[in-house]
C-alpha cells in the first residue's frame, strides 16, 4: 500500500516509493499521447504532483487521479508543441531514427501518429475507457467502477470508440495502404 498521507506531508521516502511504483505506467500512458516525449512528460507529471503533494491526502483513487494528471499534462504538452510547430515551423516529434530500413520506420511512425491523433479526436466519453482498458490494462468492471458507469455502457463506449478510430483510419487511406501491402506480398 502506498503512503499518500506521508507523501502529502513531505515524506521524501514515501514520494520516491510512489514514483518507483508508478513511473513506468506514467511513461506508457504518456507515450500513447506524445510519443518519444514521454520521458519529458513523465518528469513534468512528477514535478506537478510534488508541487501539489498536499492534495495527495484527499485522493480517493490514486490510479485514476494519476491517469487524469498524466492525460492533462499530455494535452498541455501537445498544445505547446502545436504552438511551437505553428510559430517556428518545427516538427511536432522527432520520431525518425537511423535504421537500416528507414521507410519501414517512417510508415510505422506515421501509423502510430495517426492512431494517437484518432484517439485524441475522440470525445472523452470514448477515449477515456479505451485508454483505461488498453493502456492501463484495467478490466471492464474496474473501468465501470472508476467512471461510475454501467458495465454495458463501458463496453459500448469501447466498441464505439474503436469503430470511430477504424473509420478515421479509413478516411485517411490507411485501409487502402494495408491492402496494397498485402497484395504486393502475395505477388
Amino acid at each position: 500500500m502506498i503512503d499518500l498521507i506521508g507523501a502529502s506531508q513531505g515524506n521524501k521516502a514515501a514520494f520516491e516509493e510512489i514514483v518507483a511504483i508508478y513511473n513506468e505506467k506514467v511513461k506508457k500512458i504518456a507515450g500513447i499521447y506524445v510519443g518519444n516525449n514521454a520521458d519529458d512528460v513523465a518528469q513534468d507529471v512528477w514535478v506537478k504532483i510534488l508541487n501539489k503533494r498536499h492534495l495527495l491526502s484527499r485522493v480517493d483513487n490514486f490510479d485514476n487521479w494519476l491517469f487524469l494528471v498524466v492525460r492533462n499534462t499530455c494535452f498541455n504538452h501537445l498544445k505547446i508543441e502545436k504552438r511551437r510547430r505553428h510559430h517556428f515551423g518545427l516538427p511536432l516529434h522527432d520520431n525518425i531514427g537511423y535504421t537500416d530500413n528507414l521507410l519501414d520506420e517512417m510508415v510505422r511512425d506515421e501509423s502510430i501518429e495517426a492512431l494517437r491523433a484518432a484517439i485524441n479526436n475522440l470525445s472523452q466519453a470514448y477515449s477515456l475507457p479505451l485508454l483505461m482498458h488498453y493502456s492501463k490494462e484495467m478490466t471492464l468492471a474496474d473501468i465501470s467502477n472508476a467512471l461510475n458507469l454501467p458495465l454495458s455502457t463501458v463496453k459500448w463506449r469501447i466498441h464505439a470508440g474503436k469503430l470511430q478510430i477504424k473509420n478515421e483510419f479509413r478516411k485517411g487511406g490507411y485501409d487502402d495502404q494495408a491492402n496494397d501491402e498485402r497484395n504486393t506480398k502475395r505477388h
